[in-house]
């Protein structure tokens, strides 16, 4: 098993308050989520890599991160990583960790996004996403799959057709979660890429506000007495 390294991101013990393991695995889920899905972690180095050949190995630490295979080898074919592409992954970092680390329920969907691709079976993987998407919306049990479609839909869109429509695009798509979950899955790879860029909008979404949404705050989307705004707009 071998992985060439093309980048290294060098990350202080601590930035802010937060140390460099709550750090690390943000900073990968924010370049996947804007740069490139792709974009994997092999190996953590206690020292550069650039240095390794040269360096003593009685004070060299090298630990295998990412080095399972993708069930769902998502990538940007044919793009290049450069400096504004990553411009918005520099500016809203930080934000992300802090939702991380204030809401466990935006962290399990980071985690269903960020580590979904490594989950071998597809059916497990749509589960795995929508479960990131029930964490965030929490809807009751009652009516789930009306009321988890319409709150997301509501969340990502203005009142109106646009709206209606999202909302009956995610309630299909949550039918296809519904069968991987009993055991009879029926999605195709087009599910699963939507259901994927589903949960990465709402994540973009709430990194942009720099808050995730309060059930009363969802409530007032649905029956429109308030919209979600990004911090740009407010």
């Amino acid at each position: 098993m071998a992985f060439d390294i093309t980048a290294q991101l060098s990350v202080p013990k601590e930035i802010g308050g937060y140390n460099h393991t709550e750090i690390v695995p943000i900073i990968l889920f924010i370049l996947r989520l804007w740069v490139n899905p792709g974009i994997v972690a092999s190996a953590i180095s206690t020292h550069p890599f650039t240095e390794l050949a040269s360096t003593s190995d009685d004070i060299v630490s090298i630990f295998p991160y990412e080095v399972s295979p993708r069930g769902l080898a998502l990538s940007v074919v044919g793009s290049e990583i450069s400096a504004e592409s990553i411009e918005w992954v520099r500016h809203n970092w930080l934000t992300a960790v802090r939702l991380a680390k204030e809401s466990k329920e935006f962290r399990f969907a980071v985690d269903s996004l960020s580590l979904g691709q490594f989950v071998p079976n597809t059916g497990l993987i749509i589960v795995s996403l929508w479960s990131g998407l029930e964490a965030l919306f929490s809807p009751s049990t009652t009516e789930l799959r009306f009321r988890l479609s319409a709150l997301i839909a509501s969340f990502l869109e203005d009142s109106g057709e646009a709206r209606a429509k999202r909302q009956k695009d995610i309630s299909q798509l949550y039918d296809k979660r519904s069968a991987a979950a009993h055991g009879k899955p029926s999605h195709q790879k087009d599910d699963l890429l939507k259901t994927f860029e589903l949960l990465r909008h709402v994540l973009m979404k709430m990194i942009d506000m720099g808050k995730v949404p309060s059930k009363d705050e969802l409530e007032g989307y649905l029956f429109g007495t308030q919209q979600a705004t990004s911090r740009s707009d407010a």
